[in-house]
This record gives C-alpha cells, sequence and structure tokens, in this order.
C-alpha cells in the first residue's frame, strides 16, 4: 500500500526537478549591413503603406508578433504583389519592428518561423524604415519596380502554366481507367 503512494510522489517530485521555465532573451542586434547587402541578405525588398496591424495571440507556443498589411508600390527584390502581409513582433524586447498604420515604409523581409511559422518577417534588425528615412537605401537601391507592371506579367504565367498540366494529367488517368475496365471486361468475356 505504501508503495503505490510513493511512486506518484516520486513522479511529482521528478517532473518537478527537471521542469524549468522557458527561457526569455531581449532582443540584440548589430549594426545593419549596408544597403546593397541588406537586399543580398533579403528574400523580399519593397515599399508600400500600412493598411492594417492585426496582433497575434499566442496559444501553447504558437505564433505571437503582429501580422502587418501593406498596400505595396514599388519591388526590389522577390515575389511581390499589390498586397503584401509580413509578421514581426510586439515591440524592441523581441526584435519587433514598431509599424503605424497609414505610414510608408521601405521593408527588407526574410522567411522566417520567428514569429508565425513560415512567413515573410522583419525585425529591428533589418534595414527596415520610414521611407521619410530611407534616402540612403533608396540612392543604393535605384528606382524599384512598380508593382502593378509586374502584377501583369506574373498573372499570365501563373494561372497558364498549371492548368494546361492539370488537364493532361486528368485526361491520361482516364484513358488508362478506360483501358483497364475494356481489358478486364474482354478478359471476362472470354472465360
Amino acid at each position: 500500500m505504501r508503495v503505490k503512494k510513493i511512486i506518484p510522489i516520486g513522479l511529482l517530485f521528478l517532473i518537478l526537478l527537471w521542469w524549468k521555465p522557458l527561457d526569455a532573451s531581449a532582443c540584440s542586434c548589430v549594426m545593419p549591413p549596408p544597403p546593397e547587402d541588406a537586399l543580398d541578405e533579403a528574400n523580399v525588398v519593397f515599399s508600400g503603406e500600412v493598411v492594417e496591424i492585426i496582433e497575434n495571440k499566442k496559444l501553447f507556443g504558437g505564433s505571437y508578433g503582429k501580422t502587418v498589411h501593406f498596400k505595396v508600390d514599388k519591388a526590389w527584390k522577390g515575389t511581390v504583389e499589390s498586397e503584401m502581409v509580413i509578421t514581426t513582433g510586439n515591440d524592441d524586447g523581441d526584435c519587433g519592428f514598431s509599424f503605424e498604420k497609414g505610414q510608408n515604409y521601405l521593408v527588407y523581409a526574410s522567411i522566417s518561423n520567428m514569429y508565425v511559422e513560415g512567413t515573410l518577417s522583419t525585425t529591428i534588425c533589418h534595414r527596415t524604415t520610414k521611407i521619410s528615412n530611407a534616402t540612403e537605401d533608396l540612392n543604393a537601391l535605384g528606382e524599384g519596380q512598380e508593382v502593378s507592371s509586374l502584377q501583369e506579367g506574373l498573372v499570365e504565367d501563373e494561372t497558364a502554366f498549371p492548368w494546361w498540366i492539370f488537364t493532361i494529367f486528368m485526361l491520361g488517368l482516364v484513358i488508362l481507367l478506360i483501358g483497364f475496365r475494356y481489358k478486364k471486361s474482354h478478359k471476362n468475356a472470354r472465360s
């Protein structure tokens, strides 16, 4: 009877012994690289206006930070659409960039799992800045491309390619299915 009481207490003791709170770390980063290097390091570089900021709710180790929606006007790198969504932290403590709705920014973003898994994100360690403070970057990066001209070519290419492959694949499957049924019915007729 005593052993039955000791086992749960022993397990509880072991759990408490190994359990520790999650480590917390403050954000620290070195000076951002020059604009040309930052362009090389980023997956996407664009400028645009913040149209919406949504606070992400952290659920059991899930996403946190903010999701920021942009109306994009120019692009320098990556697949950029007229509306882009990136993630960032809540404040400087978690490297989050403080975006303001209605303001224009030059954004350097990279694919990351830092805030929301597999999303484009930016931090205070990137060269992301208000467009009014981006003179050095804009001089180094050049004009950029208007997003509307990029969109026309992308839409055509993205919709044309997958549909004809899918159609050929489905036709091939139908022909194979008909062939197998035909062979089976002839085999059964001979028996």
